[in-house]
């Protein structure tokens, strides 16, 4: 009786919608629109695989990191992303009649970041040996922007 007390009270939280009162528009700086309209980093990952066998095991596994720092100059700001993926395959032994064991994995990372400097880095790499397969995948990307400089020549 309890618990159901407790689930209705929580549907009914969830159905009261957010309200925020902004009391009118609130003009933005040239530094927050470039940050709205420039900017930004996205990774992602991917990973797959397959084992048959009489003993057949197959994992991946994926994760991403995101994170964003203020620079000391005012209207600076830089971030970063980084992807990994991973898929592991293992296929042993042969039933009689069955077709022979086999494997296969797939991992692919990706991102991109934007900004007045940007570096993307990825890597990565398959091995096999006997029966086991793993395939990694990683993506890191960076991306400054910082305000723009304009030099005027007074003479």
């Amino acid at each position: 009786m309890f618990t159901m007390f407790w689930l209705i009270v929580a549907g009914a939280m969830l159905s009261i919608p957010a309200i925020a009162e902004a009391g009118g528009p609130t003009p933005l700086t040239d530094t927050q629109l470039d940050r709205i309209s420039a900017g930004g980093v996205i990774v992602y990952g991917n990973a797959a695989s397959q084992a048959n066998g009489l003993i057949a095991i197959a994992t991946t596994g994926t994760n991403s990191i995101y994170g964003s720092s203020p620079g000391t100059i005012g209207g600076s700001i830089s971030e970063a992303g980084i992807a990994l993926a991973t898929a592991i395959a293992f296929d042993e032994g042969q039933a009689p009649g069955d077709p022979p064991p086999s494997s296969n994995t797939a991992a692919s990372t990706g991102g991109t970041a934007e900004g007045n400097f940007t570096m993307t880095i990825t890597g990565g790499g398959k091995a096999t040996a006997g029966g086991l397969t793993i395939q990694v995948s990683f993506t890191a990307v960076y991306g400054a922007s910082g305000p723009t400089i304009v030099i005027t020549d007074k003479q």
